[in-house]
């Protein structure tokens, strides 16, 4: 057999934000991944068809297997296949009832690493549904037990008549141009997995584990409605649908160190968790419809729309760069929570770096638009000054190193201080103990005002002496704006600290 190994090729660039070792994760899952399929041989195949009526054994030594009808594993039968065996299916003469292998006993199909078990077409290489799959007869006393396999061509790969097996777990499998890979009933486990061409991957209902798994090129990779998904160090390239959540996880949603490339949408409706060290490159819509979802420490690039925002989320600490419209918020109403953008890069989109889809006001002082003008900035910008129903964006210009706020322009009313100019005549740090010490260079009369980033006044003083320490132990963790006007000589300044209890 052929194996075909993919290797990608990146851009070496340095993130601000993003952590550097995912990139050589993803080389490692893609070259570890992507299996071809070799084409028919020569040399000649053990035919098989009918019923099994004894315990037997299919051999690496009469490997290729032909299955020239349906096979049928009988009640208290066990059929047993060796490591390393390649099952062949032959087309049937009725296109409407293509060749199943059907377990009313058991079936142990358990390969090694290096030495997979493969079910395949004889012909039909790259065709969905060339044979009907497996049929697994529960009443009957039916079972299956899989593992490192790989799997290719049926309609529904596993049709259980009864109940489906309650915790699956499968690892170093392949599934490869079926119609239905796996239809999941309560709990998948998977790992080390790869998945290309079909047309549903990963279905069905309840709790699911990913890890070092690879999606390439199915119609839908992952069709799930969850009670909780864990996914860590997973690829997802060329999908129509990626990720698809039908509804928000109701206990976890963990989505880590992965990698979605050149899908039509990486992630729909993901909530109640995070996404976190993960790079999206040249989806079409990277995250949409997300909802109380934390977004951090990822890399956004090249699509039409990056991040599409509803209630609740927080989007942290990412690099969202020359994709056309970078930032979405909206829709959501008056009263739920309003997403929280900080800390970001948002840079270079050529429509619109942030979109506001909503009537209400949004802060985002914190995020670096790679702008020094104010004008250019606006461009950029679709608020309520583009389109009166929206709401108003306040923003800051930085220098060009993203470090430096030289000016927040403050289209709405937060604090009384407006457009203050971050200087170094007050110096801002955090303590551990709790609190942030302010330092001025000579006795000042100060008005001292610090934010939430929603806009909540959580401190206000009036320090006279040329030191100040904020009290911040009953803070909720996060990102504030901290804000200082000189009463005698209006000078101002902004500071950005982010406050943590651990």
């Amino acid at each position: 057999m052929e194996r075909w190994f993919v290797f990608l090729s990146m851009k070496s660039t340095k993130l601000p934000v993003f952590n550097q070792p995912v990139f050589s994760l993803i080389t490692t899952l893609l070259c570890v991944g992507l299996l071809g399929l070799s084409g028919p041989t020569a040399f000649s195949q053990t035919p098989v068809s009918g019923g099994i009526f004894s315990n037997t054994t299919w051999t690496l030594a009469n490997s290729p297997y032909l299955m020239t009808s349906n096979v049928v594993v009988f009640p208290g039968v066990t059929l047993t296949i060796e490591p390393g065996v390649e099952v062949r299916v032959a087309s049937s003469p009725s296109p409407a009832a293509a060749y199943y292998l059907e377990a009313r006993g058991t079936v142990n199909m358990v390969g090694q690493p290096g030495l997979p078990i493969r079910f395949r077409s004889d012909t039909a290489l790259t065709t969905i549904g060339a044979w009907e799959g497996f049929r697994i007869n529960d009443p009957q006393g039916g079972a299956i037990n899989f593992g490192y396999v790989e799997l290719s061509n049926a309609n529904t790969l596993f049709n259980y008549v009864g109940n489906s097996p309650s915790n699956l777990v499968v690892e170093g499998c392949t599934f490869n141009y079926n119609f239905s890979a796996l239809n999941v009933g309560l709990s998948l486990d998977a790992r080390r997995c790869n998945f290309k061409g079909n047309n549903s991957a990963v279905a069905g209902w309840s709790q699911f584990k990913f890890s070092q798994c690879v999606f390439d090129s199915n119609a839908v990779a992952l069709s799930v409605y969850p009670a909780s998904l864990e996914i860590d160090s997973c690829v997802f390239t060329r999908n129509a649908g990626a990720l698809v959540l039908s509804a928000i996880p109701i206990n976890l949603m963990s989505i880590r160190r992965s990698y979605f490339e050149n899908n039509a949408t990486a992630i729909t409706n993901p909530g109640n968790g995070t996404i976190d060290s993960c790079v999206f490159l040249g989806n079409q819509i990277g995250i949409t419809g997300a909802v109380q979802a934390t977004i951090t420490n990822s890399e956004f690039r090249d699509h039409e729309s990056a991040i599409h925002l509803g209630f609740g989320c927080t989007v942290r600490d990412c690099n969202i760069s020359d994709n056309q419209t970078g930032v979405v918020l909206g829709p959501f109403s008056f009263g739920q929570p309003v997403p929280l953008v900080e800390n970001n890069r948002i840079c270079n989109n050529s429509l619109y770096n942030v979109e506001n889809q909503t009537d209400l006001n949004l802060y985002l002082a914190t995020n670096c638009f790679c702008l020094s003008d104010s004008v250019q900035v606006e461009a950029k910008l679709l608020d309520g000054y583009d389109d009166i129903t929206k709401g108003l964006i306040s923003y800051a210009l930085f220098d060009t190193s993203c470090l430096t706020v030289l000016r927040v322009i403050n289209k709405f009313t937060v604090s009384g201080i407006t457009n203050p100019i971050k200087s170094s005549m007050v110096v801002c740090r955090v303590i551990p103990e709790g609190f942030i010490q302010l330092d001025w260079d000579r006795p000042r009369d100060l008005e001292v005002r610090a934010y939430s980033l929603g806009g909540k006044l959580v401190h206000q003083a009036h320090p006279s002496l040329d030191q100040y320490l904020v009290d911040t132990r009953t803070w909720a963790d996060g990102v504030y704006v901290l804000l200082w006007r000189d009463t005698q000589t209006g000078e101002s300044g902004l500071h950005k600290v982010r406050v943590s209890s651990r």
